[in-house]
């Protein structure tokens, strides 16, 4: 006996719904392994080599091979250990660099800016001291109205901006205290000091 339905037959309904790729039941593929979970699985199997190796040629119950794998286990388990520390070290780093550049991001007037580059100087930091004279350089632009600061611009880019003749002074000589080789010195340092003082009528 033949059934007609009026709509279709529901068995080719239910046989189309089935070979639908969203009823197959896959999953997404699992997460990558970060790079610990790497080094570890290659330590691993550069280990099980090693071992299989050294039972290979020495015998399985050779007190020799027991003796071997375990001062292989401990240097492993150092370099492991020295591994670890340094992961857990250098965020710490990070933090204090971050937390250094958000205490000179605090200060926001060209003259704290001097006195800071004054202090590093003192210091003999001399590539601090030039960086902070030209970040107050960048401060007392926008202090004097003469150009908006922003925490982004550099002091090449406030010159091509500016057009002044003695800015681009001050500007050639911060380049070349801060990104020559070997330039920030006690001399490239003063005669950056010189150019900011005749580039904004303030001595440093």
């Amino acid at each position: 006996m033949t059934v007609l339905w009026p709509h279709g037959d529901p068995r080719d309904v239910a046989r189309a719904i089935v070979a639908d790729p969203r009823y197959h039941g896959t999953t997404g593929a699992p997460p990558a392994p970060g790079l610990l979970e790497r080094v570890l699985a290659w330590i691993g199997a550069r280990l099980g080599d090693l071992f299989h190796a050294i039972g290979h040629v020495l015998g399985s119950r050779s007190p020799l091979n027991l003796a071997v794998g375990i001062a292989v286990l401990v240097l492993t388990l150092a370099a492991l250990a020295f591994v670890s520390v340094r992961f857990v070290r250098l965020p710490g780093r990070r933090a204090r660099t971050n937390a250094t550049g958000a205490a000179l991001e605090r200060v926001s007037t060209s003259s704290e800016l001097i006195a800071a580059a004054l202090a590093a100087a003192r210091g003999e930091r001399w590539h601090d001291a030039a960086s902070l004279l030209a970040r107050a350089a960048l401060h007392a632009l926008d202090e004097r109205g003469r150009l908006r600061f922003d925490p982004a611009r550099t002091p090449g880019e406030a010159r091509r901006l500016l057009h002044d003749d003695a800015f681009d002074a001050f500007e050639r000589e911060a380049t070349l205290a801060l990104f020559a080789a070997h330039a920030a010195t006690r001399e490239r340092f003063a005669r950056l000091r010189t150019a900011y003082a005749a580039a904004f009528g303030e001595p440093v």
